[in-house]
C-alpha cells in the first residue's frame, strides 16, 4: 500500500494541474476581449478622445496568457494602408502605426507615443494631402 505522503503529493500534483487547466482555458476564452479591452484604453491614454472611435480588432493569437495584441484600421490612400497596431507583452504596452504598400510587399512601422507624433507621421503618407487642416482637408 502507497505511503500517505505519496497520495498526498499525488492529489496535490492532480488538483494544480487542474487548477491550471481550467485558468489556461479561462485566459483563451476572454484573451480576444481583453486584447480589445487593453488596445482601447492604450490608445485612449496615448491619442486622447478621439481613440475611442477605432474599431479594435483582435489580431491572431500568439501566447494568449501574457500577450495582448489587436489591429485598428485607419484607411488607404494613395496605394498605401494604415493600421495601428496595439501589443502589450507582459506588462510593456506600446502603440505602433503600419503603413503598408497596397501592391508592394513594402512595410514600415512606427512607435506612436502622441497624437501630435502620430501626425508627424501622418504628415509623411499620401494621406495627409486629404487630412491636412491647413489645406481644408476632410478624407
Amino acid at each position: 500500500m502507497p505511503h500517505p505522503l505519496m497520495l498526498a503529493a499525488a492529489e496535490q500534483l492532480t488538483t494544480a494541474e487542474e487548477r491550471r487547466t481550467a485558468a489556461r482555458e479561462d485566459a483563451f476564452r476572454t484573451w480576444g476581449p481583453r486584447s480589445v479591452a487593453a488596445a482601447s484604453r492604450y490608445a485612449r491614454h496615448v491619442l486622447g478622445a478621439e481613440a475611442t472611435t477605432l474599431g479594435w480588432e483582435v489580431l491572431g493569437l500568439l501566447s494568449f496568457e501574457e500577450h495582448l495584441q489587436a489591429v485598428a484600421s485607419l484607411d488607404t490612400v494613395g496605394g498605401q494602408h494604415l493600421e495601428l497596431y496595439f501589443t502589450d507583452q507582459g506588462g510593456t504596452e506600446r502603440l505602433v502605426l503600419r503603413v503598408s504598400c497596397v501592391s508592394c510587399p513594402s512595410q514600415h512601422m512606427h512607435d506612436v507615443t502622441s497624437l501630435e507624433q502620430l501626425g508627424q507621421l501622418l504628415s509623411q503618407t499620401p494621406a495627409w494631402q486629404f487630412i491636412n487642416p491647413r489645406n481644408g482637408g476632410v478624407l
